[in-house]
C-alpha cells in the first residue's frame, strides 16, 4: 500500500547511516510513495550506491551545494573589500541540513511531506499511524516523538545529562501538507542549528499541530567523546543563539555572567594590586556607568529598529535587571555596607561571599545531577548510588560550553540579523 507522502532526507558523508534509514522506510507498514536524499557530502558514494538497493519506493537523488551566501558569518567575512575577491573562488562545499531539507521538499511531487535525518530512525507504525491522524483530524502538522539510546557509557552519562529517556518533540519524525511547507514554512537557512527550533515555533503560532504521546522514532548517534560532545554543543549554540528561541537560557546564562563580573570587578584593584600598572581608578563606577549605558542602547536598538518588544515589557526586563543587579551587588558587599566589618555586630556574615558561591554551585550541581535526569525519566537505580555524581559534573560542563554561545546572541542579538531577515 502506498500513500501520498514524500519524504526529504538531508545527508553528509553518512552513507551506512542513509542506507540503515533507507531499508527502515522500505519496511514501512505504509510505504511513502518517494523518498529524496538531498545529499551534500564531499564525495559521490551514497549517489553511486543507490542503484545497489533493491527497493519497492523510488528514490530522487538531489545534489546540494552550500548556499554560502546565506552564512551569516561567510557573507559578513567577504564582504570586506580586502577579501571580496575571494568570494567568488569560494568553493561549493557542504549545506547546513536546513538548506538541504528545503531543497529536497521544493522537488517533492505529493502532498503530503514527512522530513527525516539520516540518523533518526523511525518504526514500522511510523507513516502508517501519522497519515491517519492527518488525515482523520485535519491537523496540519504533526510532530516527530524522537526517543534518545545509549550504546556506550559516555553515551548513557551524555543521554542522561541532556535528553533522557522520555521521548522529545522533534523536526525530524514531522509530516505536513507540502504546500503549506513551501509557501511560508520552510526551515530557516544560514545557521547550523536552532532553526528546526523557530520552525516548530511558527507552526505554533498559526497552524493546527500534534505531538503523539507515544515515541515513533529512535536516535542513537550521541556523541562518544567528551570533547566531541563539548565541541557540539558550542558550535550549535553559537548558531541557536542568533534564532529568537530559548530566550530564558539566554537570560539565565546573561545573568551568571554578571554575577561573576559584579563579584570580579569591583575587587580588582584589591586582586592586581593598588600599586600596580594595571590599577584602574574608580572601576567599580566605571563599570556600573557602563554596564548601564550598554543595557540602555541594546534596550533602544531593540526597542527603535526591531520592535522585539512592547514598552511595558521594555520597562518590566529593565526593572528585573536592576533589581538583580542590586541584590547581587548588596550579597557580595554585605559586610562592608551593612556591618561596615564590625564583626561582632547582628549583621555581620562570616564568608558570606563563599557561601553564597557555594550555595549557588551545590544547587545547580543538585539540579544537573538529580533532579534534572529523573524529571527526564532516568531510572533512579542508574543515578544512584554515584553515577549522579558524574551527570552532575557532565551537566555543569555543558553549560559552561554553551554559556559563551548563549551569552554572544543574549548580548550581540539587538545587532544582528533576525532570523525573519534570513532566507526561509
Amino acid at each position: 500500500m502506498n500513500s501520498e507522502i514524500s519524504i526529504v532526507i538531508p545527508t553528509l558523508d553518512n552513507f551506512l547511516d542513509v542506507q540503515k534509514i533507507i531499508l527502515s522506510l522500505d519496511s514501512q507498514d505504509l510505504l511513502p510513495s518517494e523518498i529524496i536524499l538531498a545529499d551534500s557530502s564531499s564525495s559521490n558514494k551514497i549517489e553511486d550506491h543507490i542503484p545497489d538497493l533493491q527497493l519497492s519506493v523510488p528514490i530522487r537523488y538531489l545534489r546540494v551545494g552550500r548556499a554560502y551566501k546565506f552564512d551569516r558569518f561567510l557573507h559578513r567575512l567577504f564582504s570586506f573589500p580586502i577579501l571580496s575577491f575571494f568570494k567568488n573562488n569560494f568553493p561549493k562545499g557542504r549545506a547546513f541540513p536546513y538548506e538541504a531539507t528545503n531543497a529536497g521538499a521544493s522537488i517533492a511531487r505529493y502532498k503530503l511531506i514527512a522530513f527525516l535525518d539520516a540518523t533518526t530512525v523511525p518504526n514500522k507504525e511510523w507513516l502508517k499511524d501519522y497519515f491517519n491522524l492527518i488525515s482523520r483530524e485535519n491537523y496540519d502538522v504533526i510532530f516527530g516523538n524522537t526517543k534518545y539510546y545509549a550504546n556506550t557509557w559516555f553515551q548513557a552519562l551524555l543521554r542522561a545529562s541532556t535528553y533522557g529517556s522520555a521521548g522529545h518533540e522533534t523536526a525530524p519524525g514531522s509530516l505536513m501538507r507540502t504546500a503549506e511547507f513551501l509557501e511560508g514554512y520552510r526551515i530557516t537557512e544560514g545557521v547550523r542549528s536552532g532553526g528546526d527550533i523557530a520552525w516548530k515555533m511558527k507552526i505554533k503560532d498559526s497552524l493546527y499541530y500534534y505531538l503523539p504521546s507515544k515515541s515513533y522514532l529512535s536516535y542513537s548517534s550521541l556523541p562518544n567523546s567528551l570533547l566531541l560532545t563539548l565541541k557540539k554543543f558550542f558550535t550549535y549554540q553559537i548558531y541557536g543563539s542568533f534564532l529568537d528561541i530559548q530566550n530564558n537560557i539566554k537570560d539565565l546564562y546573561l545573568g551568571t555572567a554578571l554575577v561573576l563580573s559584579i563579584i570580579l570587578i569591583p575587587k580588582w584593584n584589591y586582586i592586581v594590586g593598588w600599586d600596580s600598572i594595571f590599577f584602574i581608578p574608580h572601576i567599580t563606577k566605571i563599570f556600573f556607568l557602563s554596564l548601564s549605558l550598554i543595557i540602555f542602547i541594546s534596550f533602544a536598538i531593540n526597542r527603535i529598529f526591531f520592535r522585539t518588544f512592547s514598552p511595558d515589557s521594555f520597562r518590566a526586563n529593565s526593572l528585573k535587571l536592576i533589581l538583580f543587579l542590586l541584590i547581587t551587588y548588596l550579597i557580595f558587599n554585605w559586610n562592608a555596607v551593612v556591618a561596615k566589618w564590625v564583626e561582632d555586630s547582628i549583621w555581620y556574615i562570616p564568608h558570606i561571599t563563599k557561601i553564597f558561591v557555594s550555595l549557588v554551585f551545590a544547587a545547580s550541581f543538585l539540579y544537573r545531577g538529580i533532579y534534572f535526569p529523573l524529571k527526564n525519566k532516568i531510572r533512579f537505580s542508574y543515578l544512584f548510588p554515584y553515577r549522579w555524581f558524574l551527570v552532575g559534573i557532565l551537566g555543569i560542563l555543558l553549560d559552561l560550553v554553551k554559556a559563551p554561545g548563549y551569552l554572544l546572541g543574549a548580548i550581540l542579538a539587538s545587532f544582528v540579523r533576525r532570523a525573519k531577515n534570513i532566507k526561509g
